[in-house]
């Protein structure tokens, strides 16, 4: 029996040659997913995944991998002729055929995903071969097996021939069959076995050669839904056929996103498989509406006034972030929220891929349920890998603290994971605060590193992170061409006040009391964050309208319903009543609740509520659960230990209440 360098069709420089080309043909294939047809009249849904050279297998050339988990083993051959004679190329490539079939049908199945029976109905035994080849190979056994595969069971294979030169080929090919079949098992093939091979077994003429028209609808499938770069067409071409050359010398193959990375390392852009499109503008889409949504904490108003602060912190974020993940971190409302809608934005602005996603926004506590929060055809993890580019690509993800319970905590983290450890284009930006990077051992895993050089915490010498720090003097000094009522309260302050306002959220909060035309004098005695909410507190809840308790009533059983499910939302109908109406829209007004948005871009959903910024939420329940006394916290704590870990934000400020209330009964005691 020849063997397959004596058959001549792939043996000759020609045959490699359009070896490669054909191989190539089919990495264009996979590459276009579901922009190309499908071949081999495989199902219309079908798409090519990945393909190995010089296989293991009888039919060694090519084997390929379909999406209905489909395999199609292929043997090349550039010329082949009909012929009856056992010494042929063409009795070698049906022997190898035969082989092949046995080897499937007969072998004990296996861990690889080819060590199986083999199926008509997804699988196929292909003779790929170029329009040299001969009139009966190219014409009328192409027919023959056409029309053999849509006959019954138990009808005659000669039905399958339509005149003498399809019943000659027919013949040829059986009697090549039989002799193969009595060589590797010693018996004949029955008529079934013979039907079920035949039933697998396709011819595929390919004009790949220079100038060929399957070269040409190659190239044309690249320059119209594979590059970005339709100009590049020839030069890619080129390198696929030279890649696939590789592949044969090195018995190896490649998926689809082995082929883009080749193509990608050769900084060739390329578009998105069409399936995952729609996804990714999805994701687009939600990006624009965070950062629209999240842009109120990247400012400070003051009435009808706006005042942005330029920080040198969010410039050098900018440029961390093109070179590797890290943690974006600060002390609560230093303005991580800030940054990261800063460096969104301007991500955006220069019209690099980046989703933004906002912790507090999702319910999910799966990365499949995110998904379906999202809107996504696809998981996440699986769409980031198929946006294919040449440049980094980020994923920013704000306030991974928000996430309050250890299964959404985990559905981040592993997508976190994910990102990091594909070690692609894809740079995780994430915020979280201090103290929950402190406990978290993954976090500090997966973005372990050298911290940045500036704008670091130096207890956290081995994670790569950037420190939101205060408001330097110099980032302050852009405040009084912005807003000079705000400037005459800075100039009035205290040294320990104008400390304390550093703190972007410390100015934010003391902006819109001035902003509500509280007078500055009533403002200036503040000297700590505790203070300064005490005093926003009695503004926006206590006030002197006879309302106090039924506003501060309705808080805390947001807090509890919300301490309780350990989730910053609570449902509407949880805390609401008939009775409580128009002190929820109150609060509503005021902006000390929000009604929820299950995505940026959605319309905010009036049956869910959380509070308005985190330490908002921090404070009411330092405020409203843990203030009186002193049994009141001690049987909490000891009913649910992990409170300690879930609201220790809320745990600070209750302490600081309980210092301060201490202090000044010292004081009264002295006086």
């Amino acid at each position: 029996m020849a063997t397959k360098r004596q058959a001549g069709g792939a043996a000759t420089a020609g045959g490699m040659n359009f070896q490669h080309r054909a191989t190539a043909w089919v990495a264009v294939r996979i590459l276009a997913e579901t922009e190309a047809s499908p071949p081999w009249g495989l199902w219309a849904e079908t798409t090519l995944e990945w393909l190995r050279c010089e296989t293991e297998q009888p039919v060694d050339d090519l084997m390929v991998k379909t999406s209905q988990s489909g395999l199609i083993l292929a043997q090349i051959k550039h010329t082949l002729q009909l012929s009856t004679s056992p010494d042929s190329p063409f009795a070698s490539a049906l022997d190898q055929c035969v082989r092949q079939f046995i080897v499937q049908q007969t072998g004990t199945p296996g861990k690889q995903q080819w060590e199986r029976p083999l199926n008509p109905e997804h699988d196929r035994l292909v003779l790929i071969t170029s329009p040299t080849s001969s009139t009966p190979i190219r014409i009328h056994l192409s027919a023959v097996l056409g029309k053999l595969y849509h006959m019954v069971e138990g009808q005659p294979l000669t039905d399958a021939t339509s005149n003498i030169a399809e019943r000659d080929v027919l013949s040829a090919v059986v009697s090549h069959i039989q002799r193969s079949w009595q060589a590797a098992l010693g018996v004949s093939p029955s008529e079934h076995e013979l039907r079920a091979l035949l039933l697998l077994l396709r011819i595929h003429v390919l004009d790949v050669d220079a100038g060929g028209a399957d070269e040409q609808e190659a190239k044309d499938r690249l320059r119209t839904t594979i590059l970005c770069d339709p100009g590049r067409t020839d030069v890619v071409w080129a390198r696929m056929i030279e890649f696939c050359a590789r592949l044969a010398a090195e018995r190896s193959g490649v998926d689809r996103s082995g082929l883009q990375q080749v193509l990608l390392s050769a900084g060739i852009d390329l578009q998105a498989p069409r399936s995952y499109r729609e996804d990714i503008e999805c994701l687009r889409a939600h990006t624009r509406s965070t950062a629209r949504l999240l842009s109120q904490l990247a400012r400070i108003r003051i009435g009808t006034t706006e005042i942005k602060i330029d920080r040198p912190s969010t410039d050098t974020l900018r440029h961390a972030a093109e070179k590797a993940s890290l943690l974006v971190i600060g002390e609560p409302g230093a303005g991580k929220s800030g940054a990261l809608h800063d460096l969104t934005d301007k991500l955006i602005e220069e019209g690099r891929d980046v989703v933004f996603l906002a912790v507090d926004h999702f319910a999910a506590r799966s990365l499949g349920e995110l998904r379906g929060e999202l809107g996504l055809e696809r998981g996440l993890t699986d769409v980031l890998a198929n946006w294919a580019g040449t440049t980094p690509a980020f994923l920013v993800i704000d306030a991974l603290d928000a996430a309050r319970t250890d299964p959404a905590a985990r559905a981040f983290r592993n997508l976190i994971q994910s990102a990091v450890e594909q070690q692609g284009r894809w740079r995780v930006v994430a915020s979280i605060r201090e103290f929950d990077l402190r406990y978290s051992h993954d976090l500090q895993q997966l973005f372990s590193g050298e911290p940045l050089p500036v704008f670091r915490d130096q207890s956290l010498s081995r994670v790569r992170h950037l420190q939101v720090p205060r408001l330097s003097l110099e980032e302050m000094a852009q405040i009084p061409s912005q807003s000079p009522a705000l400037q005459a309260l800075l100039d009035r302050a205290p040294t320990v006040l104008r400390e304390l306002l550093r703190v972007p959220f410390n100015l934010r909060l003391m902006a819109e009391l001035l902003g509500e035309g509280i007078d500055p004098i009533d403002l200036t005695p503040i000297q700590t964050q505790l203070e300064l909410l005490d005093r926003y507190w009695r503004h926006r809840i206590v006030r002197d309208d006879g309302q106090r308790d039924a506003r501060e009533g309705l808080l805390r059983h947001a807090c509890e319903e919300m301490v309780r499910a350990r989730m910053l939302r609570v449902d509407r109908s949880s805390v609401a009543t008939p009775g409580t109406s128009l002190v929820l829209d109150d609060l509503l007004s005021t902006h000390i609740l929000s009604e929820w948005r299950a995505s940026p871009a959605g319309t905010p959903d009036q049956y869910v509520l959380t509070f308005a910024h985190h330490v908002l939420f921090d404070y009411a329940v330092a405020r409203l659960l843990f203030r009186g006394t002193p049994e009141k916290l001690l049987i909490r704590l000891t009913d649910d230990p992990e409170l300690v870990i879930v609201v220790r934000p809320s745990l600070l400020l209750h302490f600081q209440h309980l210092c301060k209330a201490r202090q000044n009964f010292l004081y009264t005691s002295a006086e």
